[in-house]
């Protein structure tokens, strides 16, 4: 079954032709100092407890609040919940596995980390751009006196994780995939494959989900700055 097929990395994986390589879900790499790995377990335990205070105060505070209940806080919570499940999903991970200095919890658990974060950072920043665009429209009013109401955020926000889905979903079904990092603790996609199929995908990757969403903040933010340098 090539679905979840096990990512093309020699530099990572074991090979049955070559003997005794790093196998980052078996033990930790030996050029790493363990006290490096503790280090980097406690800075992502800040980090992500941080993170998820904060999000999570955003998020309980918009819910409690009537007055705050408006369509562009809609994407603003969005926002906050898609940065809330990076530091869940993520951040728990990678805090866990820098403890044991490997990933121990197998490759199923390293295809869904690696998943799990792409996605929820990819809806995190197309929902940067939304926000980008949204001010855009209420202050340029390039199409007049419109305004943003519950329906366009609503599909605003569904577009977003629709997207989103669409782009993180190919490397499990064999489109690329999702591998250890150079340290082997945390999960991405697979940068490092000389394969076309990979090469490709981060292609086209880096397009849709970095370059576009970019473009948008940009030329909304720009265009918004001369707006008000004319006012």
């Amino acid at each position: 079954m090539d679905a979840f097929r096990a990512p093309e990395n020699d530099s990572l994986l074991p090979s049955s032709s070559a003997p005794a390589r790093w196998d980052p879900f078996r033990r930790p790499l030996d050029s790493i100092q363990p006290w490096h790995f503790r280090l980097l377990a406690a800075v992502m335990l800040a980090v992500t407890s941080l993170s998820l205070a904060e999000n999570l105060a955003v998020i309980l505070v918009t819910f409690k609040f009537k007055q705050l209940r408006q369509p562009v806080n809609y994407v603003i919570v969005n926002l906050s919940v898609a940065d809330f499940l990076v530091s869940l999903t993520g951040g728990t991970i990678s805090f866990l596995t820098n403890l044991k200095g490997y990933f121990y919890m197998g490759y199923w658990a390293c295809v869904l980390e690696g998943f799990a974060v792409t996605f929820f950072g990819i809806v995190a920043l197309w929902s940067l751009a939304l926000l980008a665009f949204e001010r855009y429209i209420v202050i340029c009013r390039p199409l007049g006196n419109m305004r943003l109401r519950g329906k366009h955020a609503a599909l605003g926000i569904a577009f977003v994780w629709t997207f989103s889905f669409i782009w993180t979903i190919p490397p499990t079904m064999g489109w690329s995939s999702y591998t250890t990092s150079k340290i082997g603790t945390t999960c991405e996609p697979n940068w490092y494959s000389g394969a076309y199929t990979d090469h490709t995908y981060i292609i086209a990757f880096f397009i849709t989900c970095f370059i576009v969403p970019l473009l948008v903040i940009l030329v909304s933010y720009g265009n918004l700055m001369w707006k008000l340098r004319k006012v």
